[in-house]
């Protein structure tokens, strides 16, 4: 590692300098073509799904279409999307639809990946004009497993958000105060609670402003802002529109209400504390998972950005709504969007920290190993987690990546390309992304109470609702009311007569 440090800071540094932009855009690519197998292999082999890839993007389509996205596409009963999550960025985003179609939040999430490392060079080269240092601050972002699993995962307005991190952290370092509340208000309506999260994430950097009265003022009064928007939208607007938010279940063992919630974590601190760290759940089965989330933040760069203690404040709402939540197996662990934050906190904690060490050789030796680290943590969350995964959702060198083990992916795309444009269509959930932009689309087997004019089934798969099998079956043998159009192993295309 000297030598390499050594090489590093004598021969290299002039020529990083000279071409630190074209470099800078090449890792960029590289990241972001990583990342598009990553994320668009899942969705060619029919690993993304209706909850919430196919929501959403439906969701686009209504808002492009100037009308109320009703949740009819997984409800019994219709409800106004925004009572389920108030996510701002769907409206923002919808005209895109009508040039990407189905294809627009993948396209995006990827994009915002590229804007986070954008933000991650541009505050190393405010904190150290060596290029070197604002090169590997780039890559500390993408090699995280967070990230990482977040892109495994559908699309969610979240990850978008997230990668904002670095630059809101570098309009408050240069002391751009409208810079700053801009980009925390583009933050803050990404999710209802994405506005508690950009409160700690302005608490956080307010130490840094101490001594800047005008800087802290701007930080307080737009912190004040989205809690008042948090409020407003949680306690009010939700309420009013019907709120069919399944998420508050997760915290119901502290409380009935959000209320009841927020004065036991004022009651009970110290026990709110330990059980962010401990299995509280009754069966005492899922310590593992906690076990192994912290092992990986940590050697993800939460270690050195704990070095710098007001970065941590950033990660308590995130890091709180994650480990308290009742629902172990899919929250507590290193997989989904649910570490996002978390993983974007430790990169940019690290490289500020990293920026403070005052030897260059240590420093590069510091951001070597945190980069390594990151990278063999990624490795271990990919092959060998506790959390439950399909490998063949995050791991690209594997060849499974690529095929879609329950059916004829080639047979599905026939089907798809049968079904008319302007036809309603209710299929099993992996499907529905492909169907998305339309005006009536729906997941089997709730779709069943709109009567969609073609149904496109799996017989059976990995992962179904209730019943669900038994369901098909019924269906495709419902000759009276039904056709069925194609078939091929495992998959059945049926228009209703």
């Amino acid at each position: 590692m000297g030598i390499f440090c050594y090489f590093c800071n004598h021969f290299m540094e002039e020529y990083l300098q000279k071409h630190r932009r074209l470099i800078a855009t090449g890792l960029v690519v590289l990241a972001v073509g990583v990342y598009a197998v990553l994320s668009i292999g899942n969705h060619l082999a029919f690993r993304t799904y209706g909850l919430d890839l196919g929501l959403y993007t439906h969701a686009l389509y209504d808002y492009a279409h100037l009308r109320p996205s009703d949740g009819s596409f997984f409800l019994w009963q219709p409800s106004n999307l925004l009572a389920d999550h108030f996510d701002l960025y769907l409206v923002l985003l919808s005209p895109l639809v009508y040039l990407l179609g189905n294809w627009t939040l993948l396209v995006v999430q990827l994009c915002a990946l590229g804007v986070g490392m954008a933000g991650m060079y541009r505050l190393a080269s405010t904190l150290d004009r060596r290029a070197w240092f604002a090169l590997t601050a780039m890559v500390l972002l993408p090699v995280g497993f967070g990230v990482w699993h977040a892109y495994s995962f559908d699309y969610h307005s979240n990850v978008v958000a997230a990668m904002l991190l670095p630059w809101i952290v570098v309009a408050v370092r240069r002391k751009r105060v409208w810079a700053t509340a801009v980009l925390a208000a583009l933050m803050a309506v990404a999710k209802e609670t994405s506005a508690l999260w950009v409160v700690a994430v302005l608490a956080g950097l307010m130490f840094d402003c101490r001594r800047d009265r005008r800087m802290l003022r701007a930080l307080g009064l737009t912190a004040a802002g989205c809690v008042v928007w948090f409020l407003l939208t949680t306690m009010v607007v939700m309420p009013a529109l019907g709120s069919t938010s399944q998420g508050f279940r997760r915290y119901e063992w502290m409380g009935a209400s959000m209320g009841q919630v927020a004065v036991w974590l004022l009651t009970h601190p110290l026990e709110a504390l330990r059980d962010v760290f401990v299995d509280f759940t009754p069966a005492h089965d899922s310590g593992a998972l906690k076990r192994e989330f912290f092992v990986c933040i940590l050697a993800s760069g939460m270690l050195l950005a704990a070095f710098k203690p007001n970065y941590l404040i950033m990660t308590i709402p995130p890091l709180a709504m994650k480990m308290l939540s009742s629902h172990a197996e899919n929250l507590w662990g290193v997989a989904f969007h649910y570490n996002v934050e978390l993983g974007v906190v430790a990169a940019v904690g690290a490289v500020v920290v990293l920026s403070r060490m005052k030897s260059t050789r240590w420093r590069a030796a510091t951001a070597g190993a945190a980069v390594v680290l990151s990278a063999l943590t990624l490795g271990y969350t990919v092959h060998e987690p506790h959390t439950r995964i399909r490998i063949g959702n995050v791991r690209i060198m594997d060849s499974r990546h690529y095929r879609q083990p329950d059916f004829d992916s080639a047979a599905a795309r026939r089907m798809l390309g049968s079904i008319p444009a302007d036809a309603s269509v209710c299929a099993t959930t992996m499907f529905t992304p492909h169907l998305a932009a339309r005006d009536n689309v729906y997941i089997f087997p709730m779709g069943q109470a709109y009567n969609a004019e073609y149904y496109l089934l799996v017989r059976k798969h990995w992962c179904y609702y209730d019943d669900e099998e038994a369901q098909v079956a019924r269906l495709a043998a419902d000759s009276s009311r039904f056709d069925i159009v194609d078939t091929a192993y495992n998959l059945v295309l049926l228009h209703r007569r």
